[in-house]
């Protein structure tokens, strides 16, 4: 039998690369393979890795860490932009999205300027480093052609990357929600999935449609005030976490993706998609790859485009079946 590391550096949020990585080991076992899970390398790192037959690494932002692992027998899948950016995000403290590749200009003056500024700056002086040690790895996987477009803008084989979309399983009603639910956000409440921007879209339409925001993050006080001071009190409802969000998406008449980052793929958007809901969403990074041609696409960051979207978007009928493919 074939023996299976799968390595997941520890993360503080449960986000689409935790989710990703449950799901592919769930498959692993699934085929027969023997899969260990780990966050991290004992001291005896090479006794350690020496027992597996492969290794599969879905995130690994520490060098020394990543240089441990046996070229031969690792595959590294690339979810977001840690291996090329120093800043990890692929946008400006401005906030302009940046499509440059990685080194010392001009991340030199660009990582400096981010909360956590000592490590980023150490991630421009290896990055040359870094991306020599991915070249050396059997086997890089992305989850868009996006993706595979920044990795060799930063140098890498494009002959040596596959591009594999996320498998998406829409699963089984686990929780049917009974709120009338009709524009809904899921995902985390942080600068680049712009839900400050939906909420300024929502003030300047002339429709009282209601959005739910479900999940959490560090920008949760101050998009409450944000939806206060545009008078959305009554039309805005922050779920929260929910363990159930594909529930939520049944039960949406569309789904909003405002990301105006680059999204390496955009999960919420492929699932919204697979069940059959409207979604509108920014066209950005891997968003119009995870969409396939089946969402109101518009230009990111035109908070008057999206408004104008919102309120002349026929909504989906809501309902528990499945779409037929």
């Amino acid at each position: 039998m074939t023996k299976t590391l799968v390595y997941l550096e520890k993360a503080t949020v449960r986000g689409g690369i935790e989710i990703f990585a449950e799901r592919h080991v769930a498959r692993l076992r699934a085929a027969g393979r023997e899969v260990e899970v780990a966050g991290s390398l004992p001291d005896d790192a090479a006794g350690f890795l020496a027992q597996f037959d492969e290794i599969v690494v879905h995130k690994c932002t520490d060098l020394r860490t990543l240089e441990k692992f046996p070229p031969e027998r690792t595959t590294l899948y690339v979810h977001d932009h840690d291996p090329i950016c120093p800043r990890s995000y692929a946008y400006t403290p401005m906030g302009r999205n940046c499509s440059r590749a990685g080194g010392l200009w001009p991340c030199l003056f660009c990582a400096p300027l981010c909360r956590n500024w000592r490590p980023a700056l150490g991630r421009v002086f290896s990055q040359r480093r870094r991306i020599a040690a991915m070249s050396r790895l059997k086997r890089i996987v992305v989850i868009s052609k996006f993706m595979q477009s920044r990795l060799v803008a930063n140098g890498i084989a494009a002959e040596r990357i596959a591009v594999e979309p996320p498998k998406i399983d829409t699963g089984k009603t686990a929780e049917p929600v009974e709120a009338d639910v009709d524009l809904l956000f899921v995902g985390q409440l942080i600068r680049g999935k712009g839900v400050q921007l939906l909420l300024r879209a929502m003030a300047g339409m002339k429709a009282r449609r209601t959005l739910d925001i479900v999940g959490t993050g560090n920008m949760e006080p101050k998009l409450k005030a944000l939806a206060a001071k545009l008078g959305l009190g009554d039309r805005v409802r922050f779920r929260g976490f929910q363990a159930n969000p594909l529930d939520w998406m049944r039960a949406a008449k569309c789904v909003v993706v405002p990301s105006f980052w680059q999204e390496p793929y955009g999960l919420v958007a492929a699932e919204a998609v697979a069940l059959g809901r409207k979604v509108v969403a920014f066209a950005v990074g891997g968003l119009p790859e995870a969409c396939g041609g089946k969402a109101t696409l518009i230009a990111p960051g035109d908070i008057a485009a999206l408004a104008q979207a919102l309120e002349t978007a026929e909504p989906q009928p809501t309902s528990r079946k499945e779409p037929q493919p």
